[in-house]
């Protein structure tokens, strides 16, 4: 399971008809009990980023547009500037940065009427409009610097973990730790990087804890 914690900071867009509103995932939830085995991710967390865009209710159709392609249904687009009634584009995987096919609703009756290549091309008309319906649609992505606890397993007297920190995908050496903390009788608190830990057991299936206050 995961939580969301809601930052209310809006990041602004390339196309500045829509903004960002950035939330926390984290997992595991705080409170939750949870077993990860030796190896395993402890606490990690990532942004989700939401904006209100649209998504086809219909498919736009071979044929439709002669220099375009059919866009499947449920397809989410992202809004941009335009002079017509509603403009949306299908974004760059990942983004929200529109790279085509456009769709451009002229009168507002919830129907795309006319498609082009993309956000800089002129659009032609749908041979059949195509509706579609205003939603938020969200992109996921690692923050640029992320940090990750593991448990590297136990002995008599100690729990080992490894604290890593990564930027872009990529884990930096200079700040990788093996780390090592006294093993006490369960249940007990453990603090790691200003992670607080309640263990709660240890066994062939790893490690029983709860994340009190995670990052």
């Amino acid at each position: 399971m995961k939580g969301w914690i809601l930052a209310t900071v809006a990041l602004g867009l390339s196309t500045p008809v829509a903004s960002q509103i950035a939330s926390l995932q984290r997992s595991p939830e705080l409170g939750v009990e949870t077993t990860v085995p030796a190896g395993g991710i402890v606490y990690s967390f990532m942004r989700v980023y939401t904006i209100d865009g649209a998504r086809l209710n219909a498919s736009s159709g071979p044929g439709s547009y002669i220099r375009g392609r059919t866009v499947e249904a449920n397809t989410d687009l992202v809004p941009v500037k335009t002079k017509s009634f509603f403009k949306a584009c299908v974004p760059a995987p990942g983004t929200f940065e529109p790279e085509g096919p456009c769709f451009m609703d002229d009168d507002g009756d919830g129907r795309f009427d006319r498609q082009a290549t993309n956000d800089y091309n002129i659009a032609a008309k749908l041979k059949v409009p195509v509706p579609y319906v205003k939603v938020p649609i969200s992109v996921t992505r690692e923050d640029s610097f992320k940090r990750v606890i593991l448990f590297q397993g136990s002995t008599s007297d100690s729990l080992r973990f490894s604290y890593r920190e990564f930027s872009n995908d990529m884990a930096r050496p200079a700040f990788t730790e093996e780390l090592t903390v006294p093993r006490e009788p369960f249940p007990s608190m453990i603090m790691i990087k200003d992670l607080q830990l309640e263990v709660l057991g240890v066994s062939g299936m790893g490690m029983r804890y709860r994340v009190i206050r995670g990052y």
